[in-house]
């Protein structure tokens, strides 16, 4: 059996989608991923420190590390969120990734990714600068007709409108949001001139959070413009789509099939025709355009013949509602795309008992599995066994959800017989439906109901250790009865529970938990 490869992995932030899932990803597959010391990764709005984070990966590659990840927003502004909305200078953060060049020279692979700065259409400043409270839905807005002004694609009352908006925006703001779009746009032009130059082996940028119209849009489209004057040498290192946390996952799952010398061949099978055309919610693309992103992103060959395929990835594609799931959806859904599902299920029901390897990933609404795909996944009769896949995915966008299913599933292909490595497997396999499906889709929203009764709102009041603590009791109890009633009789997760206590807030919020599985002792 092949030695373990090590890999450093500068993560876009803290939260378990960057950090976590990267690491139970590569156990799976025998690599080890070292991140930096939790004492200097930053919280939230509370940056990384910069400095440090260049000492310690300078550190760990002078030893053991065969191969690099970075996250440039994580060296350069010390996470996400201060990509957003620190004001440091382009000077001040631009000497930060001069770590990147010079670990390049000691001949280790470097695989950087950056970020296009997404624009948020919400009224709300907990990821974004303070004035998205009062101004987002109009910086949004503003940030759309920009684009199309600059595109001639103005509607004649689409001018009044931009107008309008440049009188009801505070100068000031504006002058901020793009000076800091400006700097983050010629960072990412700094990462393509590291390509350019072959300091870096792979450059992904993704668009986060975006949308047809709109400053990302437009910023991708300059970036992708210099593809075609650089060339090939350039052009078969680098990758542009939406997506975000899943980034450090794909780049995982790249760098171990590039260390073994292979390129998995991926057949991508779709549950609705004409599905694949489908513009996802915050992307700006066809959801194939997305897929074949993430599978070429994860080191992966694409084929659309099944019977050549190493790994057979079934998409439920968008719904044509283009939102996140609600109940009245439900009856509509059953009867337009039931029978899709049936049949689909039914296809790759086929494939799994001849032994191939199926996974699954569920792009229908955003932050969680589409119910009624799940009533028959998970019914006793389904003709494809959950527990079996490969992967799942069905968590945030489809592109957070294509890249770790893809990941997952490039990953188990090397489990090689080693009992370690398919107890990962199949602790990050029921993890994901647990997450995915009991979380996303079920118990966050009977949290959040239960919270607004004794809370008076959704959230806890991140203030509060009692009100964070009761929330995490209410998670685990709603988890633990999903995986005990509706995962265990299906073959997902059986033996598994949740660990008593581990259910964590990472921003203290809902939108997102954590938790640990365990045996089942009982």
């Amino acid at each position: 059996m092949k030695s373990s490869l090590n890999i450093a992995l500068v993560p876009l932030d803290e939260r378990p989608v960057n950090t976590r899932y990267p690491q139970m990803l590569g156990a799976i597959a025998g690599a080890n991923i070292l991140l930096p010391p939790v004492e200097i990764r930053g919280s939230q709005r509370q940056p990384a420190d910069p400095e440090a984070v260049g000492q310690w990966l300078r550190k760990v590659v002078a030893s053991d590390r065969e191969g690099v990840i970075a996250s440039a927003d994580y060296l350069a502004y010390g996470n996400l969120i201060n990509a957003r909305i620190s004001h440091e200078s382009l000077t001040d953060v631009l000497p930060r990734l001069q770590v990147l060049e010079e670990i390049s020279r000691l001949e280790k692979v470097v695989y950087a990714f950056g970020l296009i700065t997404r624009v948020s259409n919400a009224d709300g400043s907990v990821e974004e600068p303070l004035y998205w409270e009062n101004y987002g839905t109009r910086f949004y807005r503003y940030s759309g007709l920009l684009h199309k002004r600059e595109a001639k694609a103005l509607e004649p009352d689409e001018v009044e409108a931009l107008r309008q908006l440049e009188r009801e925006l505070p100068e000031n703001l504006i002058a901020d949001w793009l000076h800091r779009r400006l700097r983050n746009h010629t960072v990412n032009l700094a990462l393509l001139d590291m390509l350019a130059r072959e300091r870096l082996a792979f450059l992904l940028v993704t668009s986060d959070d975006t949308s047809p119209w709109g400053m990302p849009s437009h910023e991708k489209a300059w970036l992708e413009s210099w593809l075609s004057i650089l060339g090939s040498r350039v052009q078969s290192r680098l990758l542009v789509h939406p997506g975000a946390d899943e980034v450090g996952s794909a780049l995982v799952a790249r760098m171990i099939c590039e260390n073994r010398g292979v390129s998995p061949v991926v057949c991508p099978l779709y549950a609705v025709p004409g599905g694949e055309e489908m513009v996802a919610p915050y992307e700006d693309r066809p959801v194939r355009l997305t897929v074949e992103g993430q599978i070429r992103a994860c080191g992966c060959t694409l084929t659309h013949s099944p019977e050549d395929a190493d790994i057979l990835l079934g998409v439920f594609p968008p719904s044509p509602v283009r939102t996140e799931f609600c109940d009245e959806f439900t009856e509509s859904e059953r009867r337009e795309r039931h029978p899709y599902y049936k049949s689909f299920l039914a296809q790759l029901g086929v494939w799994q008992k001849v032994g191939r390897t199926v996974a699954l990933a569920d792009v229908s609404y955003p932050n969680g599995s589409d119910p009624v795909a799940m009533e028959l996944l998970l019914a006793p009769d389904s003709p494809l066994a959950p527990g079996e896949l490969a992967a799942y995915g069905a968590w945030n966008t489809a592109g957070n959800t294509l890249g770790t299913t893809v990941a997952q599933a490039v990953c188990s292909l090397f489990i090689e017989g080693d009992p370690e490595r398919a107890a990962m497997q199949k602790m990050f396999l029921t993890h994901r439906f647990v997450e995915d499906f009991g979380y996303q889709a079920v118990v966050r929203k009977q949290v959040r109901e239960l919270n607004q009764q004794r809370f008076g709102q959704g959230n806890p009041n991140p203030d509060s250790a009692e009100e964070v603590f009761a929330t995490g009791v209410a998670i685990e109890e709603g988890l633990q009865r999903i995986l005990t009633e509706q995962l265990h009789p299906v073959g997902v997760g059986t033996g598994l529970r949740i660990k008593p206590g581990s259910v964590r807030l990472p921003w203290r919020r809902t939108f997102e938990a954590d938790f640990d599985l365990i045996a089942d002792e009982s």
